[in-house]
């Protein structure tokens, strides 16, 4: 009677079919480059040959023969509707050169493919505003001799914008409805590793921001109204200033673009032989990796630096009226002001998740010889979809307001006369400081992350999954 017994150092060291969401995707790509053909690496007999993309038609130096069908092509876009797929490959060898130890193929690959995604935004340097304005307007009116009148009238209206806006390092959004999925491989050489997926679709890119924003602006507003009168006249001095001045400071950097909605990603089925069937030597153990995928993650944001932002107003508006003996002062001033010295800084954002996304890994079918080693791993899962990305802050928000503010009317009259002096102030100044930094993105709705099947059957049919 035969006895069965079950060998388990010849099993996987590890089969991983968790459907974890992964490392939020940071949408780095390479939208500009096409999608790598599939490698096989070839050692053979010479271990400095390297690694080549495959060819229906060229020969491989290697011992037994080995055919390669259809090359992974990609088709790659950073906006909607996008494919990027890597087509079927096989690889077959020969029994007698599965017999060899060492012999066989290195690496399968017809993943890595993207579609969609949006780019990385870096941006390493600094920006320094550092405007002054000194705005002194001066109106003097001077009447001599008894009974004459001076009128001193002064109106402005002054506009002064020396706001900072600073974007930088902003990912782009993730498009949508992509598709970028792994080729099937079929083999039964023996090989190092054969992956299929990591594959991405609609994921939007990483921002990243590494420098200062120092802002220092700087305004002086000092009109001057005078009236004078001698003995027996009238001297009237009105001052009108409407001002707006914005010395506002806007930072947005280091935010992570958002993930699309509507895209797949998916790993290409694997099915592998056993490369030492029929053969008396073991085959060493492989990787077989379908997992990986990503689809419509939202972008990481990190941000390195700092704001600076110290802004200085001087608003100092004199009016004078004098007047003689037996006359009269009439000083009449008004004020219309509006300071703006908020700093706003918007930094270190992930990008929020899409929706409706699907990244799974594909089937992995493996057929063991008895003699076979098995493989090391046999990895379908850690495929993430609609996830929201992370937000890193690291850096500091200074903001130093100063706004002074001294209006000065005066009136004087000498002995049996009148002295009228009217001030009028309405003054809005905002020294607001707003920071959101180190915010990670929502989670998307509707979204599926799944890891493929994997079948390990050994020779005496134990499956393992």
């Amino acid at each position: 009677m035969r006895k069965a017994s079950m060998d388990f150092s010849l099993m996987s060291d590890g089969i991983r079919l968790h459907h974890h969401a992964s490392h939020h995707h940071d949408g780095y790509d390479a939208d500009d480059e096409p999608g790598p053909a599939p490698l096989i690496h070839s050692p053979g007999s010479f271990g400095d040959l390297g690694a080549r993309p495959v060819s229906a038609h060229s020969p491989l130096h290697d011992s037994g023969p080995i055919q390669s069908e259809h090359p992974t092509t990609a088709a790659v876009g950073t906006g909607g509707h996008h494919a990027a797929t890597g087509q079927h490959s096989s690889a077959t060898e020969s029994a007698s050169g599965a017999s060899h130890p060492g012999m066989g193929t290195a690496t399968i690959e017809s993943g890595a493919n993207t579609a969609g995604n949006g780019g990385d935004g870096y941006f390493y340097g600094g920006i320094i505003h550092a405007s002054l304005l000194i705005y002194e307007p001066i109106n003097i009116s001077v009447s001599s001799g008894y009974g004459s009148v001076a009128l001193a009238s002064q109106s402005n209206n002054l506009n002064v914008d020396q706001s900072a806006f600073q974007m930088a390092g902003v990912g782009g959004h993730g498009g949508n409805d992509n598709i970028a999925s792994g080729g099937s491989v079929s083999s039964s050489a023996g090989a190092g590793l054969i992956a299929s997926g990591d594959n991405s679709a609609g994921n939007g890119g990483s921002g990243y921001f590494s420098g200062a924003l120092v802002d220092a602006p700087v305004v002086i507003y000092h009109p001057i109204n005078i009236a004078l009168a001698s003995s027996g006249g009238s001297a009237h001095a009105s001052q009108s200033n409407t001002v707006d001045i914005n010395q506002s400071v806007t930072q947005i950097a280091g935010v992570g673009g958002s993930g699309g909605h509507g895209n797949v990603a998916a790993g290409g089925s694997i099915l592998t032989l056993d490369p030492s069937w029929g053969s008396s030597h073991g085959a060493s153990a492989w990787d077989v990796q379908t997992g990986g995928n990503q689809a419509g993650n939202g972008g990481d944001g990190a941000f390195y630096g700092e704001l600076v932002h110290t802004s200085f107003v001087l608003y100092n508006p004199i009016n004078i009226a004098v007047a003689g003996y037996g006359s009269s002062a009439y000083a009449v001033q008004t004020n219309d002001v509006s300071v703006d010295q908020s700093a706003v800084q918007i930094a270190g954002i992930g990008g929020h998740g899409g929706n409706d996304n699907a990244a799974a890994g594909s089937h992995a079918n493996l057929l063991s010889h008895n003699l076979w080693g098995g493989s090391d791993t046999i990895a379908t899962g850690s495929n993430s979809a609609g996830n929201g990305g992370n937000g890193y802050f690291a850096g500091s928000l200074v903001d130093v307001s100063v706004a002074i503010y001294t209006p000065i009317n005066i009136a004087i009259a000498g002995p049996h006369s009148t002295a009228v002096a009217d001030q009028v102030n309405n003054v809005h100044i905002d020294q607001s400081a707003v920071q959101i930094a180190g915010v990670g993105g929502d989670g998307g709705h509707g979204n599926l992350a799944l890891g493929g099947d994997a079948a390990h059957l050994l020779s005496d049919l134990h499956l393992v999954a």
